[in-house]
């Protein structure tokens, strides 16, 4: 039986068999286009492409099996055809054109941006202004004090008063000058909430001194302002902690405990501050830690305390307080 197959040759269609040769034996030694075979090798389909001549054309009709040694497609694992070799050169070729460019433009954008980051800007830079109390004040309620004590005279300035300050502090009592209207101010030797809490305080100087004078010492403390409306609970608790204080050195019953207690609301209290000062003016924050310091000295004192003697340590401490209170919110005018 004959066997005839058709290729196309320069893109005509031939017919060969076994007995009938090309009619141009002229070209017998040129090549044909190409010979195809498709071999299923498993998962793997594998086109082999290779040019043929017409010598070699009688083998391969005759033995459909041989196969070229050299693979010129590219193995795919895939279930049906693979790739033809032209498809895939293509597709390689735009993969590598493509991660050339994209190399290309990461270079170039880098350097856009490291060359950037080394650069100084043109404009000058913002720098971050500290909070200020300029414009950015609110009002704080009154602050009114009222406080008992004893008065050891009236002198018409400053420099007189302090001197008899001093003579007052070596008979080891405890005295401060207050300013009493615009050109006098006075001594005071005792400092309490209410006036019965002087009393003993009071026999005790007269007996060395002359007689004290009860009174009453009233400030009125209004147009307040601080930075921020939370800072009053500062300075109103300042008031409190003082006034307890006070009222501690006429419990000596219950001065432990309510002693312990308060010190914590105190610790409280000036860990509060701190968070606080920051904001402030330097004059209000340096003020407010001195303030604290007299009052931390006046609990201290105020543990010395011996039952059935006057502390006037603890009464110079809270008297040197109630001064460096009135100067903290003088600082908020």
């Amino acid at each position: 039986m004959k066997h005839e197959i058709s290729i196309l040759i320069n893109g005509k269609e031939k017919n060969f068999s076994e007995d009938r040769k090309e009619e141009n034996q002229g070209h017998s030694d040129h090549e044909v286009a190409a010979a195809v075979e498709e071999v299923n090798t498993g998962e793997y389909a594998i086109l082999s492409a290779a040019p043929l001549k017409k010598r070699d054309a009688f083998l391969k009709r005759r033995n459909w099996n041989v196969l070229s040694n050299k693979k010129t497609s590219f193995p795919m694992p895939q279930k049906g055809r693979s790739l033809s070799k032209q498809i895939i050169a293509a597709i390689m070729g735009a993969v590598a054109t493509g991660t050339v460019l994209g190399v290309f433009v990461l270079m170039v954008f880098s350097s856009d941006i490291t060359e950037a980051g080394n650069q100084k800007p043109d404009t000058p830079s913002v720098k971050m202004e500290q909070t200020t109390t300029k414009g950015k004040l609110v009002n704080l309620r009154p602050i009114q004090l009222d406080f008992s004590a004893l008065q050891a005279g009236v002198f018409s300035s400053k420099d007189r008063a302090e001197g008899v300050v001093n003579s007052i502090e070596e008979k080891g009592f405890s005295a401060i000058a207050v300013k009493a209207d615009e050109e006098k101010y006075s001594v005071i030797v005792g400092l309490g909430n209410e006036k019965h809490q002087l009393d003993k305080y009071s026999e005790a100087y007269q007996k060395e001194m002359d007689k004290p004078l009860s009174k009453t010492l009233s400030y009125s403390f209004d147009n307040l302002k601080t930075p921020n409306h939370l800072d009053e609970t500062y300075f109103t608790n300042g008031q409190i902690l003082l006034q307890n204080v006070l009222t501690l050195s006429q419990m000596p019953g219950t001065k432990e405990s309510g002693l312990d207690q308060t010190l914590n609301d105190f610790n409280k209290w000036k860990e509060y501050g701190k968070k606080q000062k920051g904001k402030w003016k330097d004059e209000t924050a340096k003020t407010a830690s001195d303030f604290e310091k007299q009052l931390e000295g006046a609990f201290l004192a105020l543990k010395d305390s011996k039952k059935g003697e006057l502390n006037w340590a603890f009464q110079q401490k809270a008297m040197d307080s109630f001064q460096a209170y009135i100067r903290l919110l003088s600082t908020l005018k």
